[in-house]
C-alpha cells in the first residue's frame, strides 16, 4: 500500500479515524431517513441498498480544528467502495489525506484489524481513535477510546476530544501521554 507514503504532509503528526460508530452512523433501515445528513444507494450481492447516514454531532468543526495539527486518516474495517461513499457524505472539505478500508486490514482467523504501520508514519507521532479496541491490537498504545455513537444529538464526545487532540499533537511521543490519559482500566469491555 504506498498511497499515504507517497505525498507526506508538512504536519508531524497523525490522527487516525474510524467512521461507522466513531464519526458517523449508517443504517439499512427506513427510520433513520428522517434525519438522516445523506441516503445513498450501494450495491451488494446483486442486491441494493439504501443507506441512511446521520453525521456525530460536532464532527465537522472537529475535523477542520484538527487538521490543522495532525494529517488526517480514515482506517477502517469497511469494504472501500462503502468507505469511499461514508467519506463523500463526512468530508467535503477535503480535510482527510486518505482513506484506508478492509482491503488495507490484516485478516486473521475471519476478523478484521488495523495496522497502523500501513500508514507509513511515525508512531511516536501517531494517535488512533475507534469504538472498538480490537481495531488496533498491535498498537493500543496508540488507541483512544471513544463511546460508540448511535445518533444521540446531544453528543459532545467529539468537542470534549479537540483540546486533548490538540495537547496531544505537540507531544514527541503521544503513546505515554494516551496511556497516562487514558489507562487500560478505563477501556470499554
Amino acid at each position: 500500500m504506498d498511497g499515504p507514503r507517497k505525498i507526506r504532509s508538512k504536519l508531524q503528526h497523525t490522527l487516525v479515524l474510524e467512521l461507522d460508530g466513531t464519526l458517523l452512523y449508517s443504517s439499512l433501515l427506513a427510520r433513520g431517513q428522517q434525519d438522516a445528513t445523506a441516503t445513498f444507494t450501494m450495491n451488494f450481492q446483486a442486491s441494493s441498498y439504501k443507506v441512511h447516514v446521520k453525521l456525530r454531532p460536532h464532527v465537522q468543526e472537529f475535523l477542520e480544528s484538527l487538521s490543522k495539527t495532525y494529517e488526517i486518516f480514515i482506517y477502517t474495517t469497511a469494504k472501500k467502495d462503502y468507505a469511499k461513499k461514508l467519506l463523500e457524505v463526512l468530508d467535503p472539505k477535503k480535510l482527510i489525506r486518505c482513506c484506508l478500508s478492509q482491503s488495507d486490514c490484516v485478516c486473521s482467523q475471519g476478523c478484521y484489524w488495523k495496522d497502523l504501520t500501513h500508514l507509513g508514519r511515525d508512531l511516536a507521532k501517531t494517535v488512533a481513535l475507534d469504538h472498538a479496541m480490537q481495531g488496533f491490537p498491535a498498537q493500543a498504545a496508540n488507541w483512544i477510546p471513544v463511546p460508540p455513537w448511535s445518533g444521540d444529538l446531544q453528543d459532545e464526545e467529539l468537542l470534549r476530544l479537540i483540546p486533548v487532540l490538540e495537547q496531544l499533537g505537540q507531544a514527541e511521543d503521544v503513546r505515554p501521554e494516551i496511556q497516562r490519559r487514558f489507562p487500560p482500566q478505563q477501556l470499554p469491555a
